[in-house]
C-alpha cells in the first residue's frame, strides 16, 4: 500500500456497555482511534488497522457512517493482541472531560454506535 489518501475514518467500539478511546499526546485528549484509510484499503480495512495500530485491540465492524468530513464505524472490541500500541487505551461509560475533538459530535455519534451494536446479535 503506498500512502493515505483523504479518507479519514474512527471507530467507536463496545464491549460490556463502555467503549475504547485512546489518549492523544499530541491533542492531549481522549479520542476514538481513527486515522487515513491507505491507497488500496477499504474504509473498513483502514479503519480496523488505526484501530490495532492505535489501541492494539482487535475489533468487529458492524457499520460505517458518513459523517460529511469523516466517517465513523460502530463496532464490537475483540481481543487484545499487542501490548505495543501507540496510545493510552481505557474503556468508558460516558465521554471524559478532556477529548479531543468537540464534543458535539461525539454527542451523537456515540449514541449512534451504541444503538448500532444493541440491534446486533452477538451471541
Amino acid at each position: 500500500m503506498n500512502g493515505d489518501t483523504d479518507d479519514t475514518i474512527y471507530t467507536i467500539a463496545f464491549k460490556d456497555g463502555l467503549f475504547l478511546m485512546v489518549w492523544n499526546p499530541k491533542r492531549k485528549g481522549w479520542e476514538m482511534p481513527g486515522g487515513h484509510v491507505k491507497t488500496g484499503e477499504t474504509r473498513i480495512e483502514g479503519a480496523k488497522r488505526e484501530f490495532e495500530e492505535e489501541s492494539g485491540w482487535t475489533v468487529d465492524i458492524k457499520e460505517v457512517r458518513d459523517l460529511g468530513h469523516c466517517r465513523v464505524c460502530a463496532g464490537i472490541l475483540g481481543d487484545r493482541i499487542s501490548a505495543d500500541h501507540e496510545m493510552t487505551v481505557r474503556l468508558f461509560a460516558e465521554l471524559p472531560d478532556e477529548l479531543s475533538f468537540p464534543r458535539d459530535e461525539y454527542m451523537d455519534t456515540v449514541p449512534w454506535a451504541k444503538g448500532v451494536i444493541d440491534d446486533v446479535d452477538v451471541s
